[in-house]
């Protein structure tokens, strides 16, 4: 064998255990990210704290305490939260406490438009677009 042989030899092995010891491994239980997560903020215009929450559908969850009703409703709309409508059933009072409503993220993998909308105080809130701001 001549020595540019051997060469070749030795350097394929070399690079063929290096592969066979560096190779990454894969966890197969790791659950896949959910392709929606959306942040939400409601916040007092006047000061206060804001409440904040995270929505993550196909699984239903994050820090949404009505997840899976608010991934429900954005799934008829096709995740653009002011075509969600009101929830039936329930009364806000109008009182001038205004609270400015905030939502980034991605639906179903697809940045959402961002939302932006002042209402008229936080009890309103909850119920302006189903579920959806009632965290």
């Amino acid at each position: 064998m001549t020595s540019v042989a051997i060469r070749l030899f030795m350097g394929l092995s070399l690079v063929a255990g290096g592969v066979a010891v560096t190779a990454p491994a894969v966890a197969a239980s790791s659950p896949p990210l959910p392709l929606t997560e959306i942040k939400l903020a409601v916040t007092p215009q006047e000061g206060g704290k804001p409440r904040t929450a995270t929505l993550t559908c196909e699984p239903a969850g994050g820090t949404h305490a009505n997840a899976e009703v608010a991934c429900a409703e954005l799934a008829k709309v096709n995740g653009r939260i002011k075509d969600v409508p009101w929830n039936r059933g329930w009364l806000c009072l109008q009182y001038w406490e205004p609270v400015d409503a905030t939502a980034t993220g991605y639906w179903r993998g697809v940045p959402i438009e961002p939302y932006f909308e002042t209402i008229t105080n936080d009890g309103c809130a909850r119920h302006q677009h189903g579920h959806v701001l009632n965290f």
